[in-house]
């Protein structure tokens, strides 16, 4: 339940103004980045490698800033 609206609210409720609730995921997923922006986060999604080297797998970090209502 932690990634449907009602475990996302919960998350919110529980972080101070300014918190950031990071979440990784293997791939991109639009639908749970509107989940996030939905109950109320401010999101920011990074992509990134996980090696160093050139051709290694890709991550996504969404993060989910609880900004000031």
């Amino acid at each position: 339940g932690l990634y449907d609206d009602r475990g996302l609210a919960a998350a919110r409720a529980a972080l101070k103004v300014g918190g950031v609730l990071a979440v990784w995921s293997a791939w991109e997923d639009r639908k749970f980045e509107q989940r996030l922006r939905y109950v109320g986060f401010t999101v920011a999604v990074e992509r990134l490698r996980g090696r160093l080297k050139k051709g290694g797998p890709r991550h996504t970090i969404f993060l989910a800033h609880k900004q000031a209502a």
